[in-house]
C-alpha cells in the first residue's frame, strides 16, 4: 500500500471520529507516536495525514501543545472526503436549500448569456440523459453535467465553479433519486422546458421553469431520502 493511500487512512478515520463525536471539538488527537504504531506507518505518512486535517480546518496543531480537534466553525464541512464520510440528511437538505437559491438565478442569467455552443452542448447531453433513462449512476451524472452546463452558460466563472462544488457534494443523493422512475421523468420535463426557454432567450421564464423543477426535486429528494 502506497504512503499516499496509508494517510488517506488515516485522515478518513480521524474525520470519522469527529463526524461521530468520538473526537469532538478541543479533544486531543492521537499523538504522531500513537498514529504511527496504530497504523504501522512512519512519521511521515502520519505528517502528511495531519497537514492535510489541519488545512481542512478539522485540527489544530499548536507548538508544545499537541493537537486537538478545531472549533466547528473553523471545519470545512464541504470537503468531499468529509462529505462521504459524514453526509446524512441534514446535509441534503441544506445542499437543496441551496441550489433551491442558486438555480433559478443560474437559468436566467444563462438564457441572457448562453451561446449557441451552450445550446448545442445542452441538447445533446438532454438527449443522453433519454437514452440513460433506466441507468441510475449514469442519469445522475448526466444530470451533474447538464447543469455544470447550463452554469457555464452564464458566462460567469465564479459562479460556475461556485455551483460545480456544490454540484459534486448532491451525487449521492442523485442517484439515489435517479432510482425513482418518476424522478427521472420530472427532471427531464423540467430540463427540457428550462431548454426551450434558454434556447428562446427568455431569462424570466428559464428562471420560473427552474423555480418549479427545484420543487419537483424537493419532493423526490425526500422520497430519495427514505432509502439512505
Amino acid at each position: 500500500m502506497s504512503n499516499r493511500k496509508l494517510s488517506d487512512q488515516i485522515i478518513e478515520d480521524i474525520l470519522l471520529q469527529i463526524g461521530s463525536g468520538v473526537l469532538s471539538e478541543g479533544s486531543d488527537v492521537p499523538s504522531e507516536s500513537a498514529l504511527c504504531t496504530s497504523y504501522n506507518v512512519t512519521r511521515g505518512v502520519v505528517r502528511e495525514a495531519i497537514r492535510s486535517l489541519e488545512s481542512k480546518g478539522f485540527i489544530r496543531v499548536s507548538q508544545g501543545m499537541g493537537t486537538v480537534v478545531a472549533q466547528t466553525h473553523h471545519w470545512n464541512i464541504l470537503d468531499p472526503v468529509w462529505v462521504v464520510i459524514n453526509s446524512d440528511k441534514s446535509l441534503y437538505d441544506h445542499l437543496q436549500t441551496t441550489r433551491e437559491m442558486l438555480e433559478p438565478e443560474i437559468a436566467a442569467l444563462a438564457a441572457q448569456n448562453a451561446n449557441q455552443q451552450n445550446i448545442t452542448v445542452l441538447r445533446r447531453i438532454l438527449d443522453q440523459q433519454i437514452n440513460c433513462i433506466y441507468d441510475s449512476k449514469s442519469v445522475a451524472d448526466i444530470d451533474v453535467s447538464w447543469h455544470a452546463e447550463l452554469s457555464r452558460a452564464t458566462q460567469n466563472p465564479i459562479l460556475n465553479n461556485m455551483h460545480n462544488m456544490m454540484a459534486n457534494l448532491s451525487v449521492k443523493i442523485r442517484i439515489e433519486a435517479a432510482r425513482l422512475p418518476e424522478a427521472v421523468e420530472n427532471a427531464l420535463y423540467w430540463h427540457e422546458e428550462i431548454m426551450r426557454a434558454v434556447e428562446a432567450g427568455d431569462p424570466a421564464l428559464a428562471k420560473a421553469a427552474m423555480r418549479m423543477h427545484m420543487n419537483q426535486v424537493r419532493a423526490d429528494l425526500n422520497k430519495a431520502l427514505q432509502n439512505v
